[in-house]
Parts: structure tokens; sequence; C-alpha cells
């Protein structure tokens, strides 16, 4: 929605609120301010009329238990624990949640060029026997399509944080299936070799 239209709808609901104004004060008092003044009434009464000692009592109870609860161990505790353990996920499933989840901005999309960037460096690793840490993804027989090599490279080498949200085209835009394809080839081409 652009900025002249979003004015124009903020405009006419504080128009139309205005109109409803008048007309709707005596309802809004009965059913709205009335009820509420009431509570706030009996709120207060209650306050004044029971005595200072009991909220006091009350307090000091409270800070008992809390202190009480940071020496002894907490039911409540082993129940986070568990379901802590379950939720842990595979590197698999963590990727396939990025891949699902990179519509949302510019973050996840690059989280799974990230990841995808760290596989083609592996892959190059092992193809030329070399160690360490592939800034540029260059090797024999690696001709990507055209934008995943600087999607890879952009993930690998570059951050999130170097696209605000107002830049529409990023390297990010490119179709994780394309560039699944041409890994899953370069894999392929490796386990050829190794035979």
């Amino acid at each position: 929605m652009t900025r002249y239209r979003r004015l124009m709808v903020f405009s006419l609901l504080f128009v139309l609120a205005a109109l409803l104004a008048f007309p709707l004060r005596g309802l809004v008092f009965n059913y709205l301010i009335a009820p509420l003044s009431f509570i706030w009434f009996y709120i207060v009464y209650y306050y004044h009329v029971i005595p200072q000692q009991f909220y006091w009592f009350f307090i000091l109870l409270a800070a008992a238990y809390i202190a009480m609860g940071s020496f002894l161990e907490s039911p409540f505790k082993r129940k986070r624990e568990m379901l802590i353990r379950k939720q842990a996920r595979g590197p698999v499933e963590s990727l396939a949640r990025w891949i699902k989840d990179s519509r949302r901005g510019v973050y996840s999309r690059w989280r799974v060029a990230r990841s995808l960037g760290l596989m083609a460096s592996g892959i190059l690793e092992i193809r030329g026997g070399r160690t360490g840490r592939i800034r540029t993804l260059r090797g024999k027989d690696w001709n990507p399509p055209p934008g995943v090599q600087d999607y890879l490279e952009t993930g690998l080498n570059g951050s999130f944080a170097d696209y605000p949200l107002s830049v529409r085209n990023t390297p990010f835009d490119v179709d994780v299936e394309k560039v699944v394809a041409y890994l899953e080839s370069q894999l392929e081409m490796n386990s050829g070799n190794n035979k």
C-alpha cells in the first residue's frame, strides 16, 4: 500500500470515528466507562479496607518461595529441559526449515545461501585436495548456471546486512532448487571420479 493510499484510509477512518463519536457517546458511557469505573472503585475500596500487614505477609511469602526455589530443584525445569531436547534438529531438517522460511526476508535467504556456499566450498575442497576455507568458488569442472556462482559466493563471503530492506534485487533471489540441483550434479561428478 502506498503512503498516499494509507494516509487516505487513516483520514477516512478518523472522519468516520468523529462522526460516530457524538451519537454513540451514551452507549460508550453506559457499556464501557461506567462499568470500568465501577470496577476501579471496588479495587481501590478493597485495597484500602484490607490491612497493610496482609500485603506485607504475601510479599514476604512470595520472596521466601522465590528464595527456596533457587535452592531446591524445580519440577518445571525438568519438563522444560525435556521439551528443549525434543526440539533438537539435524542439519538437513534445519536447512529444510531455513528454505521454507526464506520467503520472510533477506536474513533467511542469506542463511540458506550461507549453508549452500559452505557445501560448495566443501565440494571444491574434496575435489582439489586443499584444506582450509575457500573464499572464491573456482575449480576444475566448476561451471554453475548464471546467478548461481554469485549466489554461493555472496552467501559464503557476504552478509545479510549488506542488503537492507529497501533493496529489491539481491543475489539471494536465485531459485534455491536451481542451486541445489547444481550442487547435486557436482556431488555426482565427485562420486563418479572416485570410482
